[in-house]
């Protein structure tokens, strides 16, 4: 189960994208170790195009395409408009309208669930690359991870990105688990906010193993199902 609803998801967006435009205050030239070849200027774009993509796809039954950024319009005010109109878009519908999705439920709810780990993980990549310490809440993180679970995996499958796991990964963070695969199983305890980050490759075992997680079962299993596409 989900730890947040979408009033709880919209509140978390708000705060998300507002961290995000701070971080355009700083050298936007600045490479972003997370996404090879692309510096915070790049990533900024990215994010931005995505915010717009989502927004265009509330209300609508068809799949949205994505444009470009305008080469004469400031960054970071190009960005916090963007963020502000699908803020907007969400707080102003109700979460149960049909639209276009990426995968089921085709509701608007569904793109206030995505897009807010969307920005953390990318706020994430940003920070490093301007000497900020990033952090995220457990709450949110956990939704993050729930979603990967639920959303993720399945279309990566579904799409033929990723085959049937031959292994499966518990995770856990503190009460809260949950389990991708089946079949020998490994089981790794860390906060939610490191298994969000591992799921979506900002993290590597090493790493969070490094950090206190700890693991039971088989370290290879963990890593076969880690190594999987189970993010696009």
């Amino acid at each position: 189960m989900s730890p947040l609803d979408d009033a709880g998801r919209l509140d978390h967006l708000r705060a998300e994208v507002a961290a995000f435009h701070t971080c355009l205050d700083g050298d936007l030239g600045a490479p972003v170790a997370a996404c090879p070849g692309w510096d915070v200027a790049s990533l900024a774009t990215h994010l931005g195009r995505v915010h717009r993509w989502a927004t265009s796809a509330l209300g609508s039954d068809d799949e949205p395409a994505f444009a470009p950024r305008p080469g004469t319009v400031p960054l970071a005010g190009w960005y916090a408009d963007g963020a502000a109109a699908l803020v907007g878009e969400l707080a102003a519908r109700d979460p149960a309208q049909p639209c276009w999705t990426l995968w089921p439920p085709a509701v608007v709810g569904f793109w206030g669930r995505r897009q807010v780990p969307e920005t953390l993980v990318h706020r994430w990549d940003a920070q490093p690359a301007l000497g900020r310490p990033p952090a995220a809440d457990a709450d949110l993180a956990a939704d993050g991870v729930a979603e990967v679970v639920d959303v993720m995996l399945p279309r990566q499958m579904a799409l033929g990105r990723q085959s049937a796991l031959a292994f499966a990964h518990e995770l856990r963070d503190g009460e809260r688990s949950w389990v991708i695969g089946s079949g020998e199983r490994a089981v790794l305890t860390a906060p939610a906010a490191d298994l969000l980050l591992l799921l979506w490759k900002r993290r590597t075992l090493g790493d969070v193993l490094s950090a206190g997680a700890v693991l039971t079962g088989p370290q290879a299993t963990a890593e076969t199902v880690l190594a999987a596409a189970l993010t696009p």
